[in-house]
């Protein structure tokens, strides 16, 4: 999957695919074998397998895409954004318009938490997802109302299927 990374003074294409122990990571056209575990909801240790360099990363989500990350003792503002949305000219505004909750990874569907006309809040819990053995909470990145729910509990969904539609 493909993302467009933006901090405060630079833009960088990222590309993100799930293979076995770990992630295959390409930034700028430089390819990374990358093992992430999760310690808990804020904490992650992150490791280049291809030299075994370790970095414990923590990070914080803070909506409509955006995210703070600390690697050590130094801190990282950036927003994570499709390439649609990165093209768009309205992007540094996402909390207006149409926007779809899609699976970030391939998984099972264990829970829809919302219903088609329901009014959620940024950081709502729409759905749960199973990947991996792990529980993925997917949340509303703003407010909105539920215009289309199209996944029920039990499905198996693959990378990039919508979820939830807002409105």
């Amino acid at each position: 999957m493909k993302w467009i990374v933006r901090g405060t003074t630079t833009e960088r294409e990222v590309e993100v695919e799930r293979i076995a122990g770990g992630f295959d990571v390409v930034v700028d056209g430089k390819r990374r074998k990358v093992d992430l575990v999760c310690l808990n909801g804020r904490l992650a240790s992150l490791r280049y397998t291809d030299d075994n360099r370790s970095h414990h990363v923590s990070y914080e989500r803070k909506g409509s895409g955006s995210w703070r990350v600390a690697v050590g003792e130094r801190e990282f503002d950036f927003a994570v954004l499709s390439p649609i949305e990165a093209s768009s000219s309205d992007a540094v505004d996402l909390g207006t318009g149409a926007s779809c909750l899609e699976a970030p990874i391939p998984g099972k569907v264990v829970s829809v938490n919302v219903a088609e006309g329901d009014e959620v809040e940024a950081g709502h819990s729409m759905v749960v997802l199973e990947a991996m053995k792990m529980e993925n909470e997917l949340i509303a990145e703003r407010a909105g109302r539920v215009a289309r729910v199209l996944v029920a509990a039990g499905e198996t969904v693959d990378t990039g299927t919508v979820l939830v539609e807002l409105e």
